[in-house]
């Protein structure tokens, strides 16, 4: 993402606000069951989660990149339908 989307995308994400409380309740008793699992698990058990968490937590953020940059085109794309379009006779 060059550096103007990656600004965009960084300035969303930091004003969103998810208000429903029930998505912050899932998210702290999946941290709860995700610690727990990881306490019962040997130590080289533990460590493959880790790294398996860390992957699939990286490949959803490219995911989230990926939908904003093609919202934000699609985004563009549309304003563009809704300007008339230039003539010399407009001039």
């Amino acid at each position: 993402m060059d550096d103007f989307l990656r600004h965009i995308y960084t300035d969303i994400l930091d004003h969103l606000e998810i208000k429903d409380p029930e998505y912050g309740e899932n998210l702290r008793y999946a941290a709860l069951q995700y610690d727990t699992l990881l306490q019962t698990l040997p130590p080289e058990q533990a460590s493959h989660l880790r790294d398996y968490q860390g992957m699939t937590a990286l490949a959803g953020q490219r995911k989230e990149e990926a939908v904003f940059r093609s919202a934000f085109q699609a985004g563009l794309y549309l304003g563009s339908l809704a300007r008339p379009p230039y003539t010399r006779r407009s001039l």
